[in-house]
């Protein structure tokens, strides 16, 4: 193997602030070959083009400094060996170590192995394993811990700290087999996913799992009953999501939450800037005659007495029969989510009155999907989880939220050579209860 020149830049005391908006951290640690030094490295992942590391050996402990850089995630096709393509993390600063995850004709896309780590993307000859690559929550932590890479001096040290101990002082996880109360509000679930469509049926799925999960563990974290409906597989057709929402009776302190996934389209002479929902059964259904207007759904819902209403879909906006391909990507979003302010969720769940609507792309746009699922699905809860971080030191807002969901998936889209900039569209029609 060819030797890894060492980590060429100069040790300097703390010089990259983390975004306390991040949700995820991750631990790397790794050997160079030329030299005996165990390095440990805090990952800080917010998104995709919002990363940010920091690195440390015994020296740089002893010094009070660190390896720090900037770092951006990119995703593309490897040329030159069987794999399928490659996702990476790459440093602004030189001489910083880049993150690698291989995808291989028969192990695609596995973000859970061990990545690569190396100083030359193209030269996969000096490429070497790191000896671990772990997720770490703030739950985890302790002050010294942090104090291995950050400054006691730095607001972003003290910023960490608050958030660990906010995080660790929540005692919403000594009670998590307790039923809610009686007089609980419930949340109201239905999820629409076209998860046997051929082509984009397994990131829909994939969708429909995260929708599921994130929004029943939000359930459980507030005390607040789960009502779920699940229209997918062999239930996906029109006539059981209209069932569905005639059903729908909910009390005038619960939180309706619906979630489309799937083909989307739009009418040539349709004025309504939202989309339709493709809602055939089959692919020898007629989509202009199995469908339901996002539009038409979200008055029927708002019309209901539920005191939150939250109506999402991540489908196309294009003309009927123009379907997308899916596309490579990727991202480092975590499955567990813990490092929250309860508070903070309570302010968004329990704390707001009003309606939401959101969708994927505007009127003549494609919504892009990849092995992750729906790029604003994924946005979203990425942008969800930064509202509720307990280092964000911003108030949440549900405006705020959506807005940086449609941003993130409008910069995924636009950062991947594969696919058009989608543009989402929204109406947040809230206000504080406070």
């Amino acid at each position: 193997m060819k030797t890894l020149k060492k980590i060429g830049m100069t040790l300097v005391l703390l010089t990259v602030a983390l975004t306390v908006h991040c949700q995820t951290f991750y631990e790397v640690t790794f050997q160079l070959p030329d030299n005996n030094d165990n390095y440990v490295g805090l990952l800080v992942y917010n998104d995709a083009e919002h990363c940010k590391m920091r690195i440390v050996n015994d020296e740089a402990v002893k010094e009070n400094s660190c390896y720090a850089s900037n770092y951006t995630c990119v995703v593309k096709e490897k040329e030159g060996r069987d794999d399928v393509g490659v996702m990476y993390l790459a440093p602004e600063n030189e001489g910083m170590p880049i993150l690698m995850w291989v995808w291989e004709k028969s192990d695609q896309s596995d973000v859970n192995e061990n990545p690569y780590l190396g100083f030359d993307i193209d030269d996969t000859d000096s490429w070497i394993e790191t000896s671990s690559f772990t997720e770490i929550t703030l739950a985890d932590m302790s002050e010294d811990y942090i104090k291995q890479f950050f400054s006691t001096d730095e607001p972003e040290y003290l910023t960490m700290l608050s958030g660990i101990q906010t995080v660790q002082g929540q005692s919403f996880g000594d009670n998590s087999s307790t039923a809610p109360a009686d007089g609980a509000p419930t949340l109201h679930l239905m999820v629409v996913a076209n998860t046997n469509v051929s082509d984009i049926g397994p990131a829909c799925d994939i969708d429909q799992r995260r929708i599921r999960s994130e929004f029943s563990g939000i359930a459980k974290a507030l005390g607040m009953k789960l009502d779920e409906t699940l229209i997918s597989g062999q239930n996906y057709s029109m006539g059981h999501v209209g069932q569905a929402l005639n059903n729908l009776n909910p009390d005038n302190n619960d939180v309706v939450v619906f979630v489309y996934t799937g083909h989307g389209f739009r009418f040539k002479d349709q004025q309504d800037y939202y989309p339709c929902l493709d809602l055939s059964a089959s692919a020898y259904d007629d989509a202009e005659k199995n469908f339901m207007a996002l539009s038409d759904i979200f008055q029927t819902i708002s019309q209901k007495s539920a005191r939150l209403n939250i109506v999402l879909s991540d489908c196309c906006n294009s003309t009927v029969n123009m379907n997308q391909p899916v596309v490579r990507s990727n991202s480092l979003f975590s499955r567990s989510n813990t490092n929250f302010n309860l508070e903070k969720l309570r302010t968004l769940f329990l704390k707001t009155k009003g309606d939401i609507i959101a969708t994927a792309a505007s009127p003549g746009e494609f919504s892009w999907c990849g092995e992750n699922g729906g790029f604003f699905l994924l946005s979203f809860f990425e942008s969800l989880r930064s509202q509720i971080s307990a280092l964000n030191q911003d108030a949440p807002s549900w405006d705020a939220l959506i807005n940086n969901a449609i941003s993130a998936a409008a910069r995924k889209t636009e950062s991947n050579a594969s696919t058009k900039r989608q543009n989402g569209l929204k109406d947040v029609l809230v206000k504080s209860l406070e």
